[in-house]
């Protein structure tokens, strides 16, 4: 079988190529779609097969969710050595903003965060993007809001707006959708104090 992903007579397969498998289906036919089934039909195996690198489909979607996070993570602290204060949280959101947008229909594996417990890669992963954040914003003089209030407003307006555009209800053309997260993105960049 060409360009896929058929592991023919020499079984090759492990848990990196099933989540490659995974996002595809994920990419291209939503989360809806992702199940054993159509894994195991992407990777030209057999559904049980599939039982041998992950317990359940919620094992799969963590370790995609973890990914996601991780990946998040790494270019966060690559990009916000060095600034703070405004230009920090600004940094923040463009990069989370193009980071999501990048990944499209993948960033839905966050409303499954919640299924998890504490001691989840996934729920950890996602704790250590925000923990950036929650840092960031610490030591910056607000000017109404409590500081937890704040970070929470700031990533779930980040995040909203992304799923947002995902989801297609936002302008289709490139700068109107631009202009519109950079007046949310002013909007709570506002809310920080002016230092003398």
């Amino acid at each position: 079988m060409e360009g896929g992903f058929s592991l023919g007579k020499h079984r090759t397969l492990d848990r990196d190529k099933v989540l490659v498998a995974a996002r595809e289906i994920v990419r291209t036919s939503g989360f809806r779609s992702l199940t054993f089934q159509s894994l195991a039909k992407a990777l030209d195996i057999r559904s049980q097969s599939l039982y041998n690198y992950y317990r359940n489909l919620d094992d799969v979607i963590e370790s995609l969710g973890t990914e996601l996070m991780d990946r998040l993570y790494q270019e966060l602290i690559e990009q916000l050595p060095g600034v703070s204060g405004r230009q920090a949280l600004s940094i923040y959101a463009k990069t989370a903003h193009d980071y999501f947008d990048q990944e499209g229909p993948l960033v839905e594996v966050i409303y499954y965060v919640h299924n998890y417990p504490e001691t989840s890669p996934f729920v950890k992963a996602t704790g250590r993007v925000l923990d950036i954040l929650r840092r960031l914003v610490r030591d910056i003089p607000l000017k109404h809001m409590d500081h937890g209030a704040y970070v929470q407003a700031f990533i779930s307006s980040v995040l909203g707006f992304t799923v947002l555009e995902i989801m297609g209800f936002l302008p289709e053309e490139q700068p109107g959708r631009s202009n519109s997260f950079q007046e949310l993105l002013d909007l709570h960049l506002g809310e920080i104090q002016a230092t003398s």
